[in-house]
């Protein structure tokens, strides 16, 4: 048994919640976990002072219903300590799992799913949610290659209700179903949405909830008020919440508008809120203690239309420095030693619990600093520079600072960054009324979430002609975030848009040039950077940005050439010493421009070379390569069979580490050899 300490001692619960004392589970010092034996419905006997061993003995949600309050107090002990020990090694999200142990465990005590559907949003939060439906023997390999997903998955388990990843989409999709239960005659069959406090006030949740309310259906929506997003949340309705939980980041916001003299919200403010949209409003429930959610869950689950409950937890629950530290320790890795190292087992841990030798608990670890910087830092550090220089360049970011580098912007800077919290469709609106006032807004943001913004980059942004730059990291392959993160389709849905420039540098110093560019160009500019660090510089760095025009980094002769987009160039020229041990030469050429493309350069390659690979982490349908072949029927149509287009295939993708999607995708060094070596003969192997 884990002695691991994963409840701080001497934390109460917020004034005003529902179910304060010294019965919350996981809250103070709790050991030994000794509870009254009952048998369950298989025979076994789960009345064991070992929490991990009772963790075993949960296969599925009805396996709760067993429990008596202390074992359910052993349980969420057991659960955090698993997810400790899985995340340390495996990394993942952290704080945001810890803090809805006990509000999980109560859902599957109170609800029966998968009969009763329980919608996660964005599914960050469902780590014991996976561990109580049948998957801790397969928990060790969360988020790695062929594993767990990190976020909820369709395909693994019959009570994943929908693959989810961005926010705000839980609450649409729960009234759906419980609308279409009621059509079915199936009425008797109960529907939930979690949703968080920072989430809630995305725009189709906001959709969602004035929808519910005039529906009637019966839905219930948990508002799991923790007062944080991913980075420090932002709004009206979150410093309401904040006014009424009586604890929050306000001070040390930097979003924060000022000065903030508002005059403080009360309960009764949030209810009239949530009731003037037609729900009905239960709450606030402190959402660590288990019996008091149990309690207030099996007296909403029946109640006729929608229903709004307000929980209080806290981000990080159970681990001091997640606590203290909810930014930092949003997602982590390699914090606790013990875990990581190899010391027994396949994993380097016992079969289950945290540190597996009930030693206290350890220090927090950092991982190994990358030798190279990443994307996401060298994109940071550029805006800074510009920013000096000129005072007309302001940032937005909607609810991603961290992620996106515009946490050190907004430091340095608050006053010209502007957090819009998960928001993409205003965050892009946004940006263009700034850019209408004078300004030159650059749009950080992550492939997969402009897509929220897409109408807005459309109406908002291109028609009116008004200059914008998107900055979209997570531009490809995103590695463990998987399916739901990829950036695969941004080149195809944004060549599209009438006078929009879409650019992709190969190195840091061409982002430096692009971005400078970029800023001052008076255009619509979408650059694009994967998830990865940043390669060595190439022979294009010098080369100075002209619109629509590409440079030769290597070579310039030989039977094959390779026309690679943004980050791919390293991955061409890795294959390009490849092939020449097999005998081949080969010409690397940085594309730099998806739109418009760099037509004269593209027919030079073509002409000079018996084959032309067009390189992109990206699909394929509708991306760069189909730029270029579209590009070489209206030029040169008698050279097109030359042109072959290496790509991402027409499939989502999971996830896994980045480097195994490149090469599963034949976008690695080794599969672009292998595109060539299919087309044409290897000197060295006749």
């Amino acid at each position: 048994m884990t002695n691991l300490d994963i409840s701080p001692a001497g934390v109460l619960p917020p004034q005003g919640a529902v179910g304060q004392g010294p019965g919350e589970s996981g809250v103070g010092i709790v050991r030994g976990g000794d509870y009254t034996s009952r048998p369950n419905d298989r025979g076994k006997w789960v009345g064991m002072n070992d929490d991990a061993l009772l963790l075993k003995q949960i296969q599925g949600p009805r396996d709760l219903a067993q429990l008596d309050a202390a074992g359910r107090t052993a349980l969420a002990r057991a659960l955090r300590a698993r997810i400790c020990e899985v995340v340390s090694r495996n990394g993942g999200h952290f704080g945001s799992n810890l803090g809805v142990v006990e509000l999980t465990i109560a859902l599957h005590t109170v609800f029966d799913s998968p009969r009763d559907r329980i919608v996660w949003d964005v599914s960050h939060q469902c780590y014991a949610h996976k561990l109580l439906t049948g998957r801790d023997a397969e928990f060790d390999t969360l988020r790695t290659y062929g594993g767990l997903s990190g976020f909820c998955h369709k395909g693994e388990s019959v009570h994943d209700t929908a693959f989810a990843g961005h926010a705000g989409t839980a609450t649409s999709i729960a009234l759906g179903i419980a609308r279409g239960h009621e059509a079915l005659g199936q009425g008797d069959r109960r529907t939930v949405a979690v949703v968080g406090d920072a989430s809630v006030v995305s725009g189709m949740t906001l959709e969602a909830l004035n929808h519910a309310g005039w529906l009637g259906s019966r839905v219930l929506i948990i508002l799991n008020d923790n007062g944080m997003s991913i980075s420090f949340p932002v709004g009206g309705l979150h410093r309401t919440l904040t006014d009424v939980r009586g604890t929050g980041t306000a001070e040390s916001n930097p979003y924060a508008p000022r000065p903030d003299d508002h005059a403080p919200a009360t309960p009764g403010d949030v209810r009239a809120f949530f009731e003037g949209m037609g729900l009905r409003y239960e709450g606030p429930v402190w959402g660590h203690d288990a019996e008091a959610l149990i309690a207030t869950l099996a007296r909403v689950k029946d109640a006729d239309g929608p229903v709004l409950l307000h929980v209080h937890t806290r981000k990080g629950h159970g681990w001091d420095q997640a606590i203290d530290d909810p930014i930092t320790w949003h997602a982590a890795k390699g914090f606790m030693p013990r875990v990581c190292a190899p010391e027994s087992g396949a994993n380097g841990a016992g079969a289950n619990g945290a540190g597996a030798n009930g030693a206290a608990r350890p220090a927090a670890a950092l991982p190994a600093a990358a030798k190279r910087p990443s994307w996401t830092q060298a994109f940071s550090s550029a805006l800074l520079d510009l920013a000096a220089e000129d005072p007309a360049l302001v940032a937005i970011t909607a609810a991603m600072p961290g992620g996106t580098g515009l946490d050190a912007f907004a430091r340095t800077f608050p006053a010209r960054c502007f957090d819009a919290g998960i928001a993409e469709q205003h965050a892009t609106g946004f940006a263009s009324g700034l850019s209408v006032a004078g300004l030159k807004p650059v749009l950080a943001i992550y492939s997969t979430f402009i897509q929220r913004g897409y109408d807005q980059v459309v109406h908002d942004v291109a028609i009116q002609g008004n200059p914008l730059v998107l900055a979209m990291d997570r531009g490809g392959l995103v590695g463990d975030d998987g399916v739901t993160h990829q950036g695969l389709f941004d080149v195809a849905f944004l060549r599209c848009i009438p006078d929009v420039v879409l650019a992709a540098p190969s190195d840091e110093q061409t982002l430096r040039a692009m971005l400078r560019w970029a800023k001052d160009s008076g255009r619509i500019v979408a650059l694009r950077w994967p998830r990865d660090t940043v390669p060595a510089p190439n022979a294009s760095s010098a080369a100075p940005i002209e619109p629509g025009r590409g440079v030769v980094v290597a070579g310039g002769e030989g039977d094959v050439a390779f026309f690679a987009y943004g980050a791919m160039v390293e991955h061409a020229l890795a294959a390009r010493a490849r092939l020449a041990g097999l005998g081949v030469t080969a010409t690397v050429a940085d594309a730099r421009f998806a739109k418009p493309v760099d037509v004269d350069l593209l027919v030079e390659l073509l002409a000079a070379h018996e084959l032309v690979v067009t390189v992109e982490d990206h699909a394929v349908q509708g991306g760069f390569g189909s730029a270029c072949l579209q590009a070489a029927l209206e030029r040169r149509p008698d050279l097109v069979g030359r042109l072959r287009l290496a790509g991402v295939p027409d499939a989502f993708v999971h996830h896994g580490a980045r480097p195994l999607q490149l090469r599963d995708a034949g976008l690695d060094a080794d599969g672009l050899v292998e595109h060539v070596r299919a087309r044409l003969p290897m000197p060295s192997l006749a």
